[in-house]
């Protein structure tokens, strides 16, 4: 029998209520999905939380007597358990060798920065394969550097400090970035990404030898997450209606995402000053979401802050959204903006698409790769001044409401060929593949 080792230090937390973000959404379907489909391989599943993440699985709990409270973590908090974890994984499967001997077994990391130590793995004689849910050096980059030097610059000064020994004098966060990363491109017999995009960013950052052929492109699209039924949510979503005031001409804006420095909520919310200076209509934005580790508190604090200055925008913020209440508030919106300064695919804009909504978004590369012009409207913030970029877009967008309409019934259309289960089976067949 073979088997496959899912390591997520994301996986065994309630994910209907818990903020954790795509990633560790796309672990947990994953681990969903095979456990139904893929009768033969037995499953073990690594993570940090105390449930097991789906029936049909094997779950260790890989971590500290302590729960980790990873929602509100900063960014050095981050980093020490992300090496907590990469030692109790590695450890796992260094000690059990012969129960999984490497040749029968497959061992898939769902995030890069949360890995074992995959050259240690590679030694053993285990076959990797990786999920770039995040290219963690451009994210780096782009959020705390404000992209002021190409990604690839930025990995060969690394190399350059390690050839020259200094790479020990490097902050441990700064370590997770850049050697984590380069290990995983190194030790990786296959690394799946979400978009061409990606890709291409990868080959510009490292010269690892056959490194083209090694990267998949297994964009994730959507899955059915149950919930209400139609009728249910109908009349949930009556009831939000009459609590927020939201008559025939007022326009519904929604996002939904991890309130977190990255996803750019504050752009939308100085956008929306600018609209309200030019078009006379009663408007209402949905924040739906709840801080996350890494800023994400004091970054909430800013966005309300900026809610709180717009004089003919109602903002609302209703929280984390389960399967249930997301069907629900989905259907109260016109338009999902996605306001993000990185994105690596945009789980939340495909999930948007599939409830019947047209879409507003910035220019990241996964989005860009997953909206076509019929029924999305991508906006560059290259000109250094984005919230003037998104409001020009949605003083077009929510002038013409029936071009809204539209564009939703075709985003719903292009959704129903975006098949999580599809992109599941590629990950399963890549990883066994290498055995």
């Amino acid at each position: 029998m073979k088997n496959l080792v899912f390591v997520g230090s994301h996986l065994g937390y309630p994910m209907d209520r818990t903020p954790l973000g795509g990633g560790a959404m796309v672990g947990l379907q994953l681990l969903r999905h095979w456990a139904r489909a893929s009768g033969g391989v037995r499953l073990i599943a690594l993570g940090s939380g105390p449930e097991a993440p789906a029936p049909g699985v094997e779950y260790r709990r890989v971590a500290g007597e302590k729960e980790p409270d990873l929602v509100r973590m900063s960014e050095w908090a981050y980093g020490r358990f992300c090496r907590e974890f990469e030692r109790g994984t590695t450890a796992f499967l260094s000690e059990r060798v012969e129960e999984l001997p490497p040749a029968s077994t497959a061992v898939v990391v769902n995030d890069v920065a949360e890995a074992p130590d995959m050259g240690a793995l590679a030694r053993l004689g285990y076959r990797q394969t990786t999920l770039w849910h995040v290219d963690v050096v451009d994210f780096f980059n782009r959020l705390y550097l404000g992209r002021i030097v190409p990604p690839e610059k930025l990995t060969r000064a690394y190399d350059r400090w390690e050839r020259l020994g200094l790479g020990g004098l490097l902050p441990e966060i700064l370590k997770l970035v850049f050697r984590k990363q380069k290990d995983a491109v190194r030790f990786s017999g296959s690394l799946v990404v979400p978009s061409r995009g990606m890709k291409e960013n990868l080959l510009r950052c490292y010269g690892e030898p056959k490194l083209e052929e090694r990267i998949e492109v297994v964009p994730w699209g959507v899955w059915d997450e149950g919930g209400l039924s139609e009728g249910g949510a109908e009349t949930e979503a009556g009831r939000l209606r009459a609590l927020h005031r939201i008559g025939p001409d007022t326009r519904v804006l929604m996002t939904l995402s991890r309130i977190s420095p990255e996803k750019g909520i504050d752009l939308l919310l100085r956008a929306l000053r600018l609209v309200e200076q030019s078009l006379d209509a009663d408007l209402c934005l949905f924040v739906c979401g709840e801080p996350a580790f890494m800023r994400g508190a004091s970054y909430a604090g800013k966005v309300r802050a900026l809610a709180g200055r717009l004089r003919r925008t109602r903002v609302v913020f209703p929280g984390y959204l389960g399967p249930e209440r997301k069907k629900a508030y989905f259907r109260l919106a016109d338009l999902f903006v996605s306001p993000s300064i990185h994105e690596s695919y945009g789980l939340s804009v495909v999930e948007a698409m599939k409830a019947g909504l047209p879409v507003l978004a910035s220019d990241h590369y996964g989005v860009r790769e997953a909206l076509a012009e019929s029924y999305g409207r991508v906006v560059s913030y290259a000109s250094g001044r984005p919230e003037a970029e998104l409001a020009r877009a949605l003083q077009e967008l929510l002038g013409d409401p029936a071009r809204l309409e539209r564009m939703g019934a075709l985003a719903a259309q292009a959704a129903r060929g975006m098949d999580f289960g599809r992109s599941a089976e590629k990950v399963l067949s890549s990883a066994l593949g290498l055995l």
